[in-house]
């Protein structure tokens, strides 16, 4: 692994990146083919990354998506340094530093305090530049006595947290987190996205890997997807999340990625006849939305999703809307085959990808109930308009009991909530009543005594 200053554009830089593991059927069968000098093939080749080609600027936070086994921790570890890749180079720029998993780099005899010491020396800083930051180090971890206690008697949230202050506490140029954030409390949790917001606003590049998709969407420029080793695609964070469900929910993209070339990306019109024949063509309500409608089209086919529409508070279409007016998204449904019961679900995202809002016709307790073949249905859904201003779009999905999706279809439209006399501070304005009470028996200050 090659390391440069600070200086450069591309804070990492990985080329025809590929690490290959040998696979043993049973525990005597590495002994039997190391004796034979390799007559005897008793293994087989497992290629955990293969020609992975990738870079990322400087400032950029990138997340990283993919299956158990896609590959995201091999590649982490590749890297930071950790492994050494069978083939291909790493460029890294910068100071880096790594929470790969759980207490990595700790000595379980050493206590909190001089593991502390240990990690700020291999990541460069001088005892004095530590010394400088261990109050605040110590602050964020919160680890109370036990910072002067063996790590080996830490729970498993201590030591993530002991680990994670470590490293955000260094300025690194460039910061590698591998689901860290997923052990721990939700106050650490919030903690630790807060100080990674703000690692990245002060240009910090960061490679995320989580399966925690609103964690990724709401903190990830951009995203890559991997699947068994190889890089399917890379976008806007987004987009990539909606490839992720592709690949999870359609046994077309899966056959599809599987038959893909070493070093090939995913392109998933490439499938679009097969995974859309025999479909009723999809009306949406935004161009995006009819071109992801084509391709990416999840689901067993039962049920349709025909027309999306975002009506006004007079009933009218509408590509704006006005803060606390009231908004309807309308669904047309066509079932394909005959349907002993369903139920429609919306989410609606901002223009990073989170989630904001989420309802079911299950969830209002408005049942779709049985459905004959041929069927057409239109469902509303009516709510008032609390979110802050700005674009966002509506995701809508069928599915039956246990989470079996029927038809599924992303960014099915979009609109965009106007700006309001009083800005919104936050995602969401909550209907709020305030009210002010004075204990009994106080004393105003401006009342005689």
């Amino acid at each position: 692994m090659e390391l440069r200053g600070p200086g450069m554009k591309t804070a990492i830089s990985l080329t025809d990146i590929s690490k290959r593991y040998r696979i043993y059927p049973g525990q005597w069968d590495r002994l039997v083919e190391v004796l034979s000098f390799g007559r005897a093939q008793r293994g087989h080749d497992f290629w955990a990354v293969r020609n992975v080609n990738l870079e990322v600027d400087r400032g950029v936070s990138l997340g990283l998506l993919g299956r158990n086994g896609a590959g995201k921790s091999t590649l982490l570890k590749i890297i930071s340094g950790v492994l050494r890749p069978t083939s291909g180079s790493v460029e890294v720029n910068g100071r880096l530093a790594a929470l790969l998993q759980i207490g990595a780099g700790f000595n379980p005899e050493f206590t909190g305090r001089e593991n502390v010491l240990i990690n700020g020396l291999i990541l460069g800083l001088n005892r004095k530049e530590i010394i400088q930051r261990f109050d605040e180090i110590e602050a964020f971890a919160d680890i109370g006595e036990f910072m002067d206690q063996p790590v080996k008697t830490y729970s498993s949230g201590m030591r993530a947290r002991l680990g994670f202050a470590v490293a955000v506490n260094v300025q690194p140029d460039i910061l590698l987190v591998d689901e860290t954030l997923s052990v721990g409390d939700s106050v650490f949790k919030q903690l630790g996205l807060q100080k990674m917001r703000e690692l990245r606003e002060s240009g910090t590049t960061i490679v995320f890997v989580s399966h925690s998709a609103g964690m990724v969407k709401s903190f990830c420029d951009e995203a890559v997807l991997l699947h068994k080793g190889k890089l399917l695609f890379r976008g806007e964070t987004s987009e990539t999340l909606d490839y992720y469900q592709t690949l999870l929910s359609s046994d077309v993209a899966q056959r599809k990625a599987e038959t893909l070339k070493p070093g090939e990306t995913l392109d998933l019109e490439s499938f679009k006849s097969e995974a859309a024949s025999g479909e009723p063509e999809f009306k949406a309500g935004s161009q995006i939305g009819e071109r992801r409608a084509r391709s990416i089209r999840p689901g067993t086919g039962e049920v349709r999703i025909r027309h999306v529409e975002i009506l006004n508070d007079q009933g009218m279409p509408a590509e704006w809307v006005d803060p606390g007016s009231t908004m309807t998204v309308r669904i047309h449904l066509q079932y394909m085959e005959d349907v002993e019961r369903s139920s429609l679900r919306i989410i609606l995202r901002d223009r990073t990808g989170l989630d904001v809002f989420s309802t079911s016709t299950f969830r209002e307790k408005k049942p779709l109930g049985e459905r004959k073949k041929g069927e057409q249905v239109i469902v509303d859904f009516t709510f008032k308009v609390l979110l802050a201003n700005g674009q966002y779009s509506v995701n809508a999905s069928v599915s039956q009991a246990g989470n079996k999706y029927m038809d599924w279809v992303d960014v099915a439209a979009t609109f965009e909530i106007t700006r309001p006399p009083r800005p919104i501070q936050g995602i969401v304005q909550l209907p709020t009543e305030v009210e002010i009470h004075e204990p009994a028996g106080s004393r105003r200050s401006d009342e005689p005594a």
